[in-house]
């Protein structure tokens, strides 16, 4: 549709005759319990080589591109019911970009071809949160990792071990009870689920506390959906502490066991196996210091299999400015080793990328 047609089918609905009888305040009203539309533009160029596979990439790509909406409303005096949903696939870097098919014929894959969150629920002051449906999982939000999160790109860190996914998750969040706050999930899957596990119900438990500058998070992952992977539990610790108002300090800790049967001696890089198979001790710190519009971040990370000779460590540098409320800018620096009894591996990384929120 035409911006014209768009714009005059705008103006029809504001000056109708409802609309027209509204006040100012009314108008006001109405406007404010409209639902929010948000979005972002990620972009970066991206540069990646190893030692022991040459250059794997040197491209500008979208880096996660989202479009979403959300609405809140009030049920009764200190109830709100929420809703959201955000889709991605965008890939804003070339419109033109295009996959097989089940036929093998090339298909466009640009637009929104991916849910990244969708969820509902309620909350209030005396019993917290609530919500239903598919969002970051309270594992990952309590404890992190610097793959999924705190990097613009995260891919070549270190994860954590959790394995309960994002989607059918029931999850609650207390009120807090002087600075304390208690965590819960559990992942509803059925027997027609993506999942391939039928009825199963891998579950978190988490709790934070902070004080002052201090917080401190722990969490649980059941991890009972990991088709072919250990079914041990995931144990995770994250620390932060603001040493000023410039300058903070955290790192975090995540554990699982593997399982004994597995064993990994490839022989390429892609086969560093750290996580859901082999499990994992790992460990990170960082630190942040923010200068104005500026901040600057460096971390260290290593991990090491619990049944496996696999370990890798990766040290990252970030620099990031921010243009204005709306937009901001980075560099990320990162070198990654990974090793095991037949491969001994250097990986090198070069970001530089742009944010847009609207």
């Amino acid at each position: 549709m035409k911006k014209t047609l768009i714009a005059s089918a705008v103006a029809a609905a504001t000056f109708s005759g409802s609309a027209a009888a509204m006040t100012a305040e009314q108008l006001t009203a109405k406007m404010e319990s409209m639902p929010t539309f948000y979005g972002n533009i990620q972009l970066v160029n991206r540069y990646v080589d190893s030692d022991a596979s040459g250059v794997t990439n040197d491209a500008l790509q979208d880096n996660g591109s989202t479009i979403g909406v959300k609405h809140e409303s009030e049920v009764a005096p200190g109830v709100t019911a929420f809703g959201k949903i955000e889709l991605e696939g965008i890939t804003a870097d070339d419109k033109s970009t295009t996959q097989p098919d089940n036929n093998g014929d090339d298909i466009a894959v640009s637009g929104l071809t991916d849910l990244d969150e969708a969820y509902l629920g309620v909350k209030g002051e005396r019993f917290g949160k609530v919500w239903v449906g598919s969002d970051d999982s309270q594992y990952e939000s309590l404890v992190g990792d610097y793959g999924n999160w705190v990097y613009e790109v995260g891919l070549n860190n270190l994860y954590a071990s959790y394995t309960s996914a994002e989607g059918n998750l029931v999850q609650y969040v207390s009120p807090s009870f002087g600075g304390l706050t208690l965590h819960g999930a559990v992942q509803v899957n059925g027997q027609t689920d993506s999942s391939g596990d039928g009825n199963s119900h891998p579950y978190q438990l988490g709790a934070k506390y902070s004080v002052d500058a201090l917080t401190v998070a722990f969490a649980v992952d059941s991890n009972d959906s990991g088709v072919g992977d250990s079914n041990e539990n995931s144990y995770g610790v994250s620390v932060a502490f603001d040493v000023n108002d410039n300058l903070t300090l955290d790192a975090y800790y995540d554990m699982r066991k593997g399982q004994d049967s597995y064993d990994n001696t490839g022989d390429a890089a892609e086969e560093i196996e750290l996580g859901a198979e082999n499990g994992q001790d790992l460990f990170g710190v960082m630190g942040t210091y923010t200068m104005g519009a500026n901040s600057f971040r460096a971390s260290y990370a290593y991990a090491e299999a619990d049944t496996s000779e696999d370990e890798s460590d990766v040290i990252t540098l970030q620099a990031k400015h921010n243009v204005n409320g709306n937009m901001y800018v980075y560099a990320e620096a990162l070198q990654r080793n990974n090793e095991d009894v037949e491969l001994s591996e250097e990986v090198n990384e070069l970001n530089v990328g742009a944010v847009y929120y609207f």
